[in-house]
């Protein structure tokens, strides 16, 4: 870790660090970004397939591309957190790092790309069973159905949100297998910090409109911005982490 990113406490300190470290350093990371979301756009449209039919078998078609859409996804998902922690921590980070996914680690990176599809799923569920097999030709059943879209994905936000150093995790210890992947994370994602990651994301949200109401020009800074900015919020996460485990050994030789 940069001396730097030693001294990140706050979500106004992160801002500030990625801000001065994307300075005279946007052209890589707009690329990086743009190629990003152009990809979960593609997959976004193919998803789009499940929906060709109303019946049973459409059903479990959705369900089957779903699950494996997002667990290839998230080879790039752990892409994109690679790029971005070797961009805070070394002074050049290569745009091939998006698709590290493919060549490392992929079994633990699937696998907890699968958990967070199923995840997914599981609370998407009664959206996608009421959308498959009833009508929605009414402003009440129109109503309700925006309310199970908008219920189930704000449960996979929470959950996703608590989970989000996990790819980061994965970038710090490429050889660890997938249980203890998700114990580091959940030592690393305590409840203060779950609320400073979630409030750190909220302090984004109006540059984001901003960015939409330029036609989505703005989003070319915006992104690269939020994510340099989610890369020093992990690093925040993983020195306080250490620096606890280093107390507690201390402690215990004592």
């Amino acid at each position: 870790m940069s001396d730097n990113a030693l001294k990140v406490r706050t979500n106004r300190e992160i801002r500030s660090y990625a801000r001065e470290r994307l300075l005279g350093n946007m052209l890589i990371p707009c690329l990086v970004t743009f190629f990003f979301f152009s990809a979960r756009n593609v997959f976004e449209v193919l998803m789009q397939l499940g929906f060709l039919g109303n019946d049973m078998f459409a059903f479990f078609f959705y369900i089957a591309l779903f699950i494996t859409i997002n667990s290839i996804w998230g080879l790039l998902r752990y892409g994109i957190s690679r790029y971005f922690l070797s961009f805070i921590t070394t002074k050049k980070a290569s745009p091939a790092n998006i698709f590290a996914g493919f060549k490392g680690s992929t079994e633990t990176i699937i696998g907890i790309s699968l958990i967070l599809a199923i995840i997914s799923l599981i609370f998407q569920l009664p959206y996608l069973i009421y959308t498959f097999f009833f009508s929605v030709n009414t402003i009440h059943s129109f109503l309700l159905s925006l309310i199970l879209f908008l219920a189930g994905n704000l449960v996979v936000y929470l959950i996703e949100a608590y989970l989000a150093p996990v790819y980061f995790v994965i970038c710090d210890n490429p050889s660890t297998k997938l249980t203890w992947v998700m114990i580091i994370t959940f030592s690393l994602m305590n409840k203060k910090n779950f609320f400073k990651y979630i409030g750190l994301q909220i302090s984004f949200v109006p540059l984001y409109l901003l960015g939409l109401l330029s036609l989505g020009i703005g989003l070319l800074w915006v992104v690269p911005y939020a994510y340099t900015s989610y890369a020093y919020f992990y690093e925040t996460l993983n020195e306080e982490f250490l620096l606890k485990q280093s107390v507690k050994e201390e402690t215990s030789e004592q």
